[in-house]
Order: C-alpha cells, then structure tokens, then sequence
C-alpha cells in the first residue's frame, strides 16, 4: 500500500511559504520522537521526593523575585507593566506632576501619551505612581505575527545582528534603553527639561550618556543623567 505524502507535503510548503526558502533547499521532515516523562515511573516515595524539590525550587524563584535588593528599574519595570494603557499621574522628585497613558516601558523609562504629547520619563526622576483608572484602555503592542516572509528568515537565522540594527525589534524581544531609544528622533525636534530649565531644539546627536541639542545656532550638550523629563510631538 502506497503512504499518502500530501499531508507531509502541505506542511512544508506552508513552512517555506512562512520563510520565502526555496522549496528545493528543505530536507525531508521526519516526525520528533516523544518520549514518556523520567517522573512517571518512580515509585511514589520517590515522585513525593521530587515534588517537594520543585516546590523547594519554586519557592526560591518567588523569594528572589520579591527580593527587597533588586535593582530600582527592575521594579519599575514590573509595575508599569500592570499599568500599560491606564492613564496614570506621576509625579517627580522636584513635586511636579505629569498625567498621561501608558504606552511603552523601557529599560529605564517610561512614556506616557497626552493628547498630541509623547512624554518620555526616566525611572530615577520618579517620586510616586497613581493610577486613574481601573481598566487599561486599548493600546495595541507591536507584533511579529504578520511580518514579511523573508524578515522573518532574517530574525530566525540572523537574530543578533537583525534584532540590534532595530531600536523596535530591541524593545520587542528585550527592553530599550533611553539613550538607544532617543536614536529614533534624530534630526526631530524635542523638548528637554533639566533643573529649572526647559529647552527645545533639533536633536542632532545620541550618545550612552548623552545628547546634544541645536537650538537656533548653538549646539547645546547635556547628560541624560541631569534630564528630568523629554517631551515631543506623538
């Protein structure tokens, strides 16, 4: 009797469709093999033993997790992600406030959105959270769901060098610093608060620590470490 091969066929003309890889250059696939779990035949003396050295195990990850000493940013990171697309009122270290939805959490900041506003706030200004509502209002993360066959390729085989060309792909896959964020409004023109002081310009240049902005036809430094907040057109 002879196998029907249309299934198998199907299937990999569906995966070369979903990485434009020329049918003739895919090997035959053959079906993993499944294995039964090491756990289903230990005696129940045993199977007991191990289960309380996973409960043990689980038990360590949630204490580390809720550890006192993890870095500041890693706590705000957690916590604004249980607010993205509640708006919320933050208020910084100087006692002003700022009010606006939740759209982005960086590695070390956060943007909120107001109206025509794009606000990006950096977590070390930040003296206290309140949220506004109780019910997140639509926002839509980015996705590589529908993406073209052949950036798909490129990410799957050439992920290093693909995902850390893309200040998006960064964000998506890991989180963004502001500095490397900051590289998207090159040759844009923001809006930058330090101590007292607020000035607007054409943002020209993106460092590690810094940026520099032209404003009329001086070219203005500042440390991203002296920046209270940075504000732009959405």
């Amino acid at each position: 009797m002879k196998k029907d091969n249309s299934t198998d066929h199907s299937v990999q003309h569906k995966h070369t469709e979903y990485f434009h890889i020329p049918h003739q250059c895919c090997p035959d696939q053959f079906p993993s093999p499944t294995y039964p779990s090491a756990a289903d035949c230990l005696p129940p003396d045993e199977l007991d033993q191990v289960v309380e050295k996973i409960r043990d195990a689980n038990e360590l990850l949630l204490n580390l997790a809720l550890d006192d000493s993890r870095p500041p940013h890693e706590t705000y990171q957690k916590m604004f992600d249980g607010l993205v697309g509640i708006r919320v009122e933050i208020t910084n270290l100087l006692g002003e406030t700022i009010e606006g939805k939740i759209t982005l959490v960086g590695f070390d900041f956060v943007i909120l959105r107001k109206e025509e506003l794009t606000i990006l706030f950096p977590f070390d200004e930040i003296d206290s959270i309140k949220p506004f509502g109780r019910y997140a209002e639509p926002y839509h993360d980015p996705e590589l769901t529908m993406i073209d066959s052949c950036l798909r390729r490129d990410i799957t085989f050439h992920f290093g060098e693909v995902v850390s060309s893309s200040p998006e792909l960064i964000q998506l896959f890991f989180r963004i610093h502001l500095s490397v964020y900051l590289l998207l409004f090159q040759e844009k023109r923001i809006l930058v608060k330090t101590d007292g002081l607020t000035h607007e310009g054409l943002l020209t240049d993106v460092n590690k620590e810094t940026i520099t902005l032209k404003v009329e036809e001086e070219s203005r430094i500042f440390s991203l470490a002296m920046i209270k907040l940075i504000t732009m057109a959405a």
